[in-house]
C-alpha cells in the first residue's frame, strides 16, 4: 500500500508540475506580445499619427504626366521600397524621417505601393491608385444643356 501511495504523489506532483509550466509559458507569452511596440499605418496627409504617412500621390488621382513624385514620412533611417507594377525603386527615409522619390508611370490605372522596413526588420505598407490618361473630363451636364440651347 505504500508504494503505490508514493507512486500516485510522484504522478499528481508531476503533472502539477507540467500544467503550471505551462500555464506560465502562456502567460509571458501572452505579456511579451502585449509589451511589443506597434507600428501604425495611416494613410492620412496629416502627420500628427502613424509611423507611415504618404503626403503625395493622393489616392484615386488622375494626371496626364508619367511621373510622380511619391513622397512622405516614416521611421527615421529605414528603408522606403516604392512599388509601381513590376518596378521597384528602393530609398532611404532621412534623419526626419522624410522621403521623396521620382517613379514612372504607365497609361491607365497604376497601384504605388509603399513598404518602409526599419532596423530591426518589422514593415509597413500602403499603396494609392493612380491613372494617367491624355483624355480631359467634361461634364455631361454642361455639353447637353449647349447643344440644347443650339437646338431652340
Amino acid at each position: 500500500m505504500k508504494k503505490e501511495t508514493i507512486t500516485a504523489i510522484l504522478i499528481g506532483l508531476s503533472l502539477g508540475l507540467f500544467i503550471t509550466y505551462g500555464v506560465y509559458q502562456a502567460r509571458t507569452g501572452i505579456s511579451r506580445r502585449s509589451n511589443e511596440p506597434q507600428l501604425a499605418i495611416t494613410n492620412q496627409t496629416d502627420d500628427s499619427t502613424g509611423e507611415l504617412v504618404l503626403n503625395s500621390p493622393l489616392d484615386e488621382s488622375v494626371q496626364e504626366e508619367n511621373t510622380i513624385s511619391v513622397s512622405g514620412t516614416t521611421i527615421v533611417n529605414s528603408f522606403v521600397i516604392v512599388f509601381v507594377g513590376n518596378e521597384e525603386t528602393i530609398t532611404h527615409s532621412d534623419d526626419s524621417g522624410n522621403f521623396s522619390v521620382e517613379v514612372e508611370l504607365e497609361e491607365g490605372a497604376n497601384i504605388i505601393t509603399v513598404v518602409v522596413i526599419d532596423e530591426d526588420g518589422r514593415s509597413l505598407s500602403t499603396e494609392r491608385t493612380l491613372v494617367v490618361t491624355d483624355e480631359t473630363f467634361t461634364t455631361e451636364t454642361a455639353t447637353n444643356s449647349g447643344e440644347n440651347q443650339e437646338e431652340n
